[in-house]
């Protein structure tokens, strides 16, 4: 059980770390450029569509660059 406690603490810490990043980096976002909006427009993707893909793509873009570093 020991073991298995170890890892929780080290998942736990690794998730609280990786969300903060996710966080700020969401947070970032509001002040970034959104010139490539006008594309989602064009294709037909709706103001919270284009900023919902855009927040995916950066909270997928740290997870896997901090998975990455891990391993």
């Amino acid at each position: 059980m020991i073991l298995y406690e170890e890892i929780r603490v080290l998942s736990d810490d690794y998730e609280r770390r990786l969300k903060s990043q996710i966080d700020a980096r969401v947070l970032e976002m509001e002040e970034d450029d959104r010139s490539h909006h006008v594309l989602y427009q064009v294709l037909g993707v709706t103001a919270k569509e284009g900023h919902d893909i855009d927040v995916y793509q950066n909270k997928g873009r740290f997870f896997y660059t901090n998975t990455l570093a891990l391993s």
